[in-house]
């Protein structure tokens, strides 16, 4: 978090895709159903780090944890996620939030997304209160292309997105400045797990994805996709066998993976 507030990494960017070859807990979906990305506020609202506790340890403990959304920042990733959805074929935008209970904050996306959609003509657009989106992800994921919303309900979000799209050991990220005055941040969804370093248990699938969103933001789209390719190339063909655990001695090791997708390149 320190580091997405001082270096101002306003977006934080999870693919949500069912790759070919990958199980997904939704019997009837397939790769074209689940496609998207999700594009998180990731600087402000209840992560923001406002509030305190008054009369701590006592029956009168009162905790407050304040949602901080300014104009500024609400429209600046509004306006990255119209980006986004303009550069995709189906130029297609969903905001959500829960405008109906968190009025105030509510408000504010609300008219800045439909202020913003004036500007984006091509962009088709759409609102859905979060609680839907989450039926929604598992019911009708296909109904998505890009997600923009605020730092809680994104972070709850992609975590359901990575789960259809068979787990958050595949799931990348990308913590975004946009403006370039700094430099952004990639890694993949899941933890570090120093539980079992050096194992070779590890599937780094993730983490060259997260490479691809890198290079993409660079500019290097070329090689992104090319990098992509590989990683989806080898996916097929581990998801089949899996990884080696502690109790099997069939499986792929995390070297193999490497050399899997180095020669897939």
């Amino acid at each position: 978090l320190k580091l997405r507030f001082e270096l101002d990494l306003f977006v934080n960017l999870r693919p949500v895709k069912l790759h070919s070859g990958v199980a997904t807990p939704l019997a009837d979906k397939t790769p074209d159903d689940i496609d998207m990305i999700v594009v998180r506020e990731n600087t402000e609202g209840l992560y923001s780090g406002a509030g305190g506790v008054q009369a701590r340890g006592t029956l009168g403990e009162v905790a407050l944890q304040e949602s901080i959304n300014t104009r500024h920042g609400v429209e600046r990733v509004l306006r990255y996620g119209f980006e986004r959805a303009n550069a995709r074929p189906r130029r297609h935008l969903t905001m959500v939030h829960k405008t109906n209970v968190l009025t105030h904050a509510g408000d504010l996306w609300s008219r800045t997304f439909d202020e913003l959609g004036a500007l984006y003509p091509n962009v088709s657009r759409d609102y859905v209160h979060v609680d839907a989106a989450c039926l929604y992800f598992v019911t009708q994921p296909e109904r998505f292309d890009v997600v923009v919303t605020d730092n809680l309900f994104g972070d709850i979000l992609t975590d359901l997105g990575a789960a259809i799209a068979g787990g958050m050991g595949l799931a990348a990220s990308g913590n975004l400045n946009p403006a370039r005055t700094g430099p952004s941040i990639f890694e993949p969804v899941h933890g570090s797990a120093p539980d079992i370093a050096g194992k070779g248990w590890a599937n780094p699938i993730a983490c060259i994805l997260s490479v691809a969103l890198m290079l993409e933001h660079l500019g290097e789209s070329e090689a992104a996709q090319k990098v992509e390719q590989a990683a989806v190339a080898t996916l097929g063909k581990v998801a089949k066998v899996g990884m080696g655990t502690a109790g099997e001695a069939m499986g792929y090791t995390t070297q193999q993976v490497g050399d899997l997708v180095v020669e897939a390149l």
